[in-house]
C-alpha cells in the first residue's frame, strides 16, 4: 500500500464529512474529496503523518472556496422540471431534520462554518484550527463561539415556528 492510499483510507471519511458540512451537497462534497487527493498526489511535497489531516482539510477548504467562484454562475433548474416527488412519511422526518441542520450550517459565514466543523466534527485543537484556516488561535476560538451562538439562535427560532 502506498502513502496516498494510506492517507485516503485514514482520512477520506473525515474529509467527506467536512466538505459536506461546508457545501451541503453530497455529490459536490465527493468531488471536493476527490480533488483534494488529486492535488495532494500531483502537487504536495511529502506530508508528515501528524499534520496530514489538518493539511488535507485545508486543501479541501481551499477547493471549496475556489469552487464558489465558479458556482455563482450556475442557475438552478425551475421547480417544474424537477423529478416528481413521492411522499415516504417514514423517511421525511429524518431527512427534514438533516436538511434543517445542513440549512443552519449553510447559513453560517464560511469561516465560522469551517471552524465549527473542524472543532466539533473533527475534534481539532484551536491551534490546529488556526493553522488550517490561516488565522490566529484567538480568531479560531471566536469563530467557533460565534458559530455556536448563531446555530443556537437558529434552533430557537425553528422551535418557535408552528
Amino acid at each position: 500500500m502506498n502513502e496516498i492510499e494510506t492517507l485516503y483510507r485514514q482520512h477520506a471519511s473525515a474529509l467527506l464529512r467536512f466538505a459536506w458540512g461546508l457545501c451541503g451537497d453530497r455529490n459536490q462534497a465527493e468531488d471536493i474529496v476527490s480533488e483534494t487527493f488529486v492535488r495532494v498526489l500531483t502537487r504536495a511535497p511529502r506530508i508528515e503523518t501528524e499534520t496530514a489531516l489538518a493539511y488535507l482539510l485545508a486543501v479541501a477548504r481551499n477547493i471549496f472556496i475556489s469552487g464558489g467562484r465558479v458556482r455563482w454562475r450556475e442557475v438552478p433548474l425551475p421547480a417544474e422540471i424537477g423529478a416528481a416527488e413521492h411522499d415516504a412519511v417514514g423517511q421525511l422526518d429524518g431527512q427534514t431534520q438533516f436538511a434543517r441542520v445542513l440549512g443552519a450550517l449553510r447559513s453560517l459565514p464560511e469561516g465560522e462554518r469551517a471552524a465549527l466543523l473542524l472543532r466539533v466534527d473533527h475534534g481539532l485543537s484551536y491551534e490546529d484550527i488556526a493553522s488550517t484556516l490561516g488565522t490566529s488561535v484567538v480568531a479560531a476560538r471566536v469563530r467557533v463561539h460565534r458559530a455556536r451562538l448563531r446555530l443556537a439562535t437558529a434552533r430557537g427560532s425553528q422551535e418557535r415556528k408552528p
